[in-house]
């Protein structure tokens, strides 16, 4: 499989902007893709305010998600990240979403928010597991950003294991070492491969450079490259996970937890 993580500047509550320079920015995918990455909030940024993060916030036949899907048709690659969505409380949450050429979405709401930001009172946390999406013969786990702080949120599930772990983020660059750091702890603990697609430019909690996107392999080892676009790529591979699970077999032995809503 063949992964793209575009690291891209976001535009602050402008969502017809930012949907405009996406539908740009993914015509330069290289055409082989089979997933292409986004970072957090892709249309929006992070909106501190409660009354403007009400104001954007959408459903999920909202102009975002309808543009993803009808990018992901288009291009005929899968299509992650995270939106501004309403919950049905009539609040909002930081949603991941999973779009597949075919039109299937699946959704995660990110259920733990940064509490040095106003994150934690403007949106509302999700309360469901990282959604698992097969897709071309792989499982792919949905988180978000801070989540990826949390080990026991984040494990890998025995039962019904995923592959990869897709990390759509909005990370500052200050923080660049410890979310490089938990990027590849999660993917050797999990034994899975982990994408962080992070954004560029800056906002008010920092600056964000194209190099703290990454992607690392079960081994926690970075395994993209980057290319004349400055898009990430990475190629995964399917043998080569299923060999190291059978030569290390430790996730069969993994602690059970009881996740509480």
């Amino acid at each position: 499989m063949k992964i793209c993580v575009l690291p891209l500047d976001i535009v602050y509550a402008s969502p017809e902007e930012n949907i405009v320079a996406v539908a740009h920015a993914l015509s330069l995918v290289e055409p082989d893709t089979d997933v292409a990455v986004l970072p957090e909030l892709f249309t929006t940024a992070f909106v501190a305010d409660r009354h403007i993060a009400s104001s954007l916030a959408e459903s999920t036949d909202g102009p975002t998600i309808t543009a993803v899907k009808r990018w992901a048709q288009f291009f005929g690659f899968a299509i992650a990240g995270s939106y501004l969505a309403k919950t049905g409380e009539g609040r909002c949450c930081n949603r991941a979403f999973f779009v597949e050429p075919c039109g299937d979405a699946t959704y995660y709401d990110k259920r733990h928010l940064f509490p040095l930001s106003t994150e934690d009172k403007v949106y509302s946390p999700g309360s469901e597991l990282p959604a698992v999406v097969r897709f071309r013969g792989w499982d792919l786990a949905l988180t978000v950003c801070f989540d990826l702080r949390f080990p026991v949120w984040c494990r890998n599930n025995p039962a019904k294991p995923y592959d990869v772990m897709l990390v759509p983020s909005n990370w500052p660059h200050s923080r660049r070492h410890q979310y490089h750091t938990l990027l590849a702890a999660r993917a050797i603990e999990n034994q899975c491969y982990t994408v962080g697609a992070n954004r560029i430019g800056t906002d008010d909690y920092g600056s964000y450079e194209r190099s703290d996107s990454a992607i690392y392999s079960n081994l926690g080892e970075p395994i993209q490259e980057t290319h004349r676009t400055g898009y990430l790529y990475a190629y995964i591979d399917r043998s080569h996970l299923d060999r190291s699970r059978e030569r290390f077999p430790f996730l069969s032995a993994a602690d059970r937890f009881k996740i509480e809503k």
